[in-house]
């Protein structure tokens, strides 16, 4: 296990030749304790997801992009997947703000963010930014579950004023994807991640886990319980 100093020692200049596997990212959020999976076992507790869904595991990536050196390194290990000409990188709010900056900033391109729709819970608002015409845009999220998010950021800059001739490139990055199944495109787009792993979510009248008996947590709320 790493130590908290030892994580902020670390030097992004020497992983600048490096490809890092999802194996050595995932030990970072072992690190950082900001990863779990639930073994089987019902008596042990499981995920209850912003969203409201059940889900057999969990991963907190705020816990390891607040190392501002985590962060950099990651999001400068996403962009060397992208072999192609970006001019602007675009993320949702919040989490995924400093993530596709970073990402953003190894390809050379700029960087714009949607907004929490305040009247809609699960909405996005594009107020901040205009994107020239033309433009090819990279969207780059943090933690991809479904593809909710990311098509409502797409949908909320597209139908902003002056957007709709912008050209969204079919690849979506990001730093872990934990689809149901695996492979899975999403309406013809297709995503590029450094860790993907098969992770449920389901509503709670179809959890498996819910139907055994084990208790539902919020996992920001439960951590040590549920990672016991």
């Amino acid at each position: 296990m790493i130590t908290n100093q030892e994580l902020l020692s670390i030097n992004p200049k020497d992983y600048q030749t490096t490809v890092l596997t999802s194996e050595q990212i995932l030990q970072w959020f072992d690190s950082c304790d900001a990863g779990w999976t639930h073994d089987g076992n019902p008596k042990k507790p499981h995920a209850k997801l912003h969203s409201g869904q059940c889900s057999n595991g969990y991963y907190n990536c705020s816990e390891v992009l607040c190392y501002p050196n985590l962060c950099e390194i990651l999001a400068s290990q996403l962009a060397k997947k992208f072999n192609l000409k970006v001019d602007w990188v675009v993320s949702a709010a919040y989490a995924g703000i400093t993530f596709g900056h970073d990402v953003a900033k190894a390809l050379g391109a700029k960087f714009g963010y949607t907004e929490k729709d305040p009247e809609n819970p699960k909405g996005q608002i594009w107020k901040r930014f205009t994107i020239p015409k033309g433009s090819i845009v990279l969207q780059v999220e943090e933690l991809i579950t479904t593809s909710g998010t990311f098509k409502e950021v797409n949908r909320t800059i597209r139908e902003a004023d002056h957007q709709k001739e912008v050209e969204f490139l079919p690849l979506i990055g990001t730093l872990i994807h934990r689809p149901l199944k695996l492979p899975i495109e999403y309406d013809g787009r297709k995503v590029i991640p450094l860790v993907e792993k098969e992770i449920w979510a389901v509503e709670p009248e179809d959890c498996p886990l819910c139907a055994k008996g084990s208790k539902p947590l919020r996992p920001k709320d439960n951590w040590a319980e549920l990672t016991g």
